[in-house]
């Protein structure tokens, strides 16, 4: 996935109510916005599809783009929603190719940004609905729990699984980060139609999370 380069701080006017737009990229916490609304973050593997939830839960085609090259966005990407709060896109983690020292960079920034940003209001750690837990995802999700805000983990792709095999993936996510209840997870896909039917009942519950949260903001 790829945005803009370099490293901006917003410019443009605030958007229009529920409007969502691209206010620029961050690659050291200097290059971060103001801390003036509550914000969202969006983490995951590569290519587990951070793009093309926001690009639904924005309603917006091509908001954020989707790369044929895994692992590409190498710095946080913010979006602001309205008036009302932000998204805030991480780099992907997991790519092989990636070198050692910029899979350290990206490291340092995201826990920068997890561990200073005192707007921070929902982590939302995304995982592939067909994959089994990886060492990195683990290591995300410790990382996201610690910094003692909000989690709930959404599984993504579920249109790309029956009806029974989604129960028993869901069964063994909970089992892995779902902390006896206390960590939703959530399935969910970005189709519409009834393919991704069931998923897209997930869309509606990320965002009622979201509204909550931005709702307690202050």
């Amino acid at each position: 996935m790829s945005l803009s380069h370099g490293t901006a701080r917003p410019s443009t006017p605030d958007p229009a109510p529920g409007v969502c737009v691209f206010i620029g990229s961050a690659t050291t916490p200097k290059g971060f916005p103001p801390p003036s609304l509550p914000e969202i973050s969006f983490l995951g593997r590569s290519n587990v599809g951070k793009s093309s939830l926001l690009n639904r839960l924005a309603g917006r085609r091509g908001l954020a783009h989707v790369s044929r090259t895994p692992g590409r966005t190498r710095m946080l990407n913010f979006f602001q929603v309205g008036a009302s709060h932000r998204f805030v896109d991480f780099p992907g983690y997991g790519y092989a190719k990636a070198p050692g020292a910029v899979r350290a960079t990206w490291e340092g920034l995201v826990l920068a940004y997890l561990t200073g940003r005192e707007c921070l209001r929902l982590n939302l750690m995304l995982v592939d609905s067909r994959r089994d837990p990886q060492g990195s995802d683990r290591r995300a999700f410790e990382l996201l729990s610690a910094s003692g805000r909000p989690l709930a983990v959404v599984a993504t792709k579920a249109d790309k699984l029956s009806r029974s095999e989604s129960a028993r993936r869901i069964r063994l996510l909970e089992e892995s980060y779902g902390n006896e209840g206390a960590v939703p997870v959530i399935p969910c896909s970005v189709r519409r139609g009834r393919r991704g039917a069931a998923g897209s009942r997930g869309i509606g519950r990320v965002r009622r999370l979201i509204a909550e949260e931005v709702r307690s903001w202050r």
